[in-house]
């Protein structure tokens, strides 16, 4: 059904239900269109409502904790809910249509975590699941949620976590040992049964959630863990996983992120029978230090889709880099991105990873922060990595490519979806935060590119602009060049601008 369809059915119903969908057009219409209903899969590809599903988006590791499998300034600490609704604001400004968060469906070990103890659950960590849930859904997003993934804390990451909880001997017991197994078992029937504190439904039965993934590239873990081991067990565990998550959720579908099928050359791993998606990552970054295997080009993409759709399995890309230590070029990455949209065998295609504005001012600090260009170029490290929709200079990339390639991601998204690239969304009035000494700091605008601040010397004076769109986020506490002269009496307001050029509403005075 067309959203033309859907806007003339509602009005039969009743005029007021017509109202509400009558605002709707264009892209903001196919954004929320039929947002109750499951993704479903359908041989090689995905659809909803009866019609091919394409995706393009951002990885949003922190949505469920921040600092928990990259390293942030702050520590682990729950994101606000101003920095959620500011990412997932952002991700639909960029045209996104489905985000993945390790952070929702994976936290074991830690006192904020999930799951803090063995077999203990936290309710205050699955409310903020819940919030960030909720949230995608208000914005006709989906999420792909990951089960276990990376965890600083742990020893061998959150894998380890599971193999010491159960007294195993070796990593490789995650997925042989059925005391790990049922551990694990536990933590995804915790998750999938959980209802919402917001909604009152039980997250295995909310269509927000487009898939679960099992790992993170837990393949390539094992094979370093015990080199020469053989793919065998991580397959009939791929296979494991998922008959128990569809045990009990026969609504979302399974995604298999083990990464198998990348090293293997049997292609025996792709014969595996429960996933209804099979995704891997990809990042000439980690390419140029380490031999993998394969190396990642424009084409690898359509050769992957290929092979994973020959097996009437639908294959996405679940992580890829989108800086210029993956890509050097904008050019190169435009390259990758015309092939995504090109290739109907490619469903869908996430990029690592978008940040958010910090709830006080400017962007949250830099994850996984090692200020050292040299290893910077060749490690881990958010100075590559972290988009900052607008632009920020890290030790990597300028603050100009940065944004010119996230609007060529967002262009993209849209191309992706099959939808027209509309003119950019008006900014929220942004809000000042700190003011004093001539110094000013506002809480940022989703999708704003630029501010302009006025400022009046007494109550009776006129507002003068003291900052003609001069100054961007990463300029935050800006610093006004002429205070008044009685600064303790002046007062300013920030007005947003998009990459239109077009003004939200300005801030409230301070």
């Amino acid at each position: 059904m067309s959203c033309g369809k859907e806007i003339k059915a509602a009005f039969i119903g009743g005029s007021l239900l017509f109202l509400a969908f009558a605002v709707l057009s264009g892209t903001a219409c196919a954004q929320i269109a039929h947002n109750d209903e499951f993704v479903q899969h359908d041989g090689a590809r995905l659809t909803l409502g009866g019609e091919t599903f394409r995706f393009s988006g951002p990885n949003i590791e922190w949505l469920g904790l921040v600092s928990y499998g990259v390293y942030d300034p702050a520590g682990t600490h729950y994101p606000s809910h101003f920095e959620v609704d500011d990412a997932m604001d952002t991700a639909k400004g960029m045209g996104a249509r489905v985000i993945r968060s390790q952070t929702m469906g994976d936290s074991v070990g830690c006192d904020l975590c999930i799951e803090p103890k063995s077999g203990e659950f936290n309710p205050e960590a699955l409310a903020h699941v819940d919030y960030a849930v909720k949230a995608a859904h208000d914005r006709g997003l989906r999420l792909i949620l990951t089960l276990i993934g990376d965890c600083t804390k742990c020893n061998n990451s959150g894998m380890g976590q599971f193999v010491e909880w159960a007294g195993a001997r070796n990593m490789n017991d995650f997925f042989s040992d059925p005391k790990v197994i049922d551990l694990f078992e536990k933590h995804i029937a915790a998750l999938l049964n959980h209802k919402s504190t917001l909604t009152g439904i039980a997250l295995k039965d909310d269509p927000t959630i487009l898939a679960w993934e099992n790992c993170n590239m837990c393949g390539l873990i094992s094979m370093m863990a015990q080199p020469g081991a053989g793919a065998a067990p991580v397959v009939k565990w791929v296979d494991t996983v998922g008959a128990y998550i569809k045990s009990i959720d026969k609504k979302h579908l399974y995604q298999d992120n083990s990464g198998l099928f990348l090293f293997d050359k049997s292609g025996s791993t792709l014969d595996v029978k429960t996933p209804d998606i099979i995704t891997a990552e990809y990042y000439p970054h980690w390419e140029a230090v380490f031999n993998l295997g394969y190396k990642s080009s424009a084409q690898i993409f359509s050769q992957h889709a290929a092979t994973i759709t020959a097996k009437g399995k639908v294959y996405t890309a679940g992580e890829y880099g989108w800086d210029n230590t993956n890509w050097p070029t904008q050019d190169d990455l435009q390259t990758v991105l015309k092939n995504f949209e090109s290739d109907p065998k490619i469903s869908g295609e996430l990029y690592w990873a978008l940040q958010a504005h910090n709830i006080d001012f400017g962007w949250q600090p830099i994850p996984d922060n090692i200020p050292n260009a040299a290893y910077d170029k060749v490690g881990e490290s958010g100075q590559w990595w972290a988009l900052y929709y607008g632009g920020l200079n890290t030790l990597i990339s300028a603050k100009e490519d940065m944004a010119a390639r996230a609007e060529l991601l967002r262009s993209h998204a849209y191309r992706m979806a099959g939808m027209t690239v509309p003119a950019h969304d008006i900014p929220h009035a942004p809000v000042i935060t700190v003011t004093g000494f001539g110094a000013l700091g506002w809480r940022g605008s989703a999708g704003a590119v630029k501010y302009s601040i006025e400022r009046k010397d007494s109550d009776t004076a006129p507002w003068l602009v003291v900052c003609d769109k001069c100054a961007t986020d990463a300029d935050a506490p800006w610093i006004d060049p002429k205070p008044a002269q009685g600064m303790f009496g002046a007062k300013y307001r920030v007005t947003a601008y998009n990459a239109d050029g077009k003004p939200s509403a300005p801030s409230n005075e301070r």
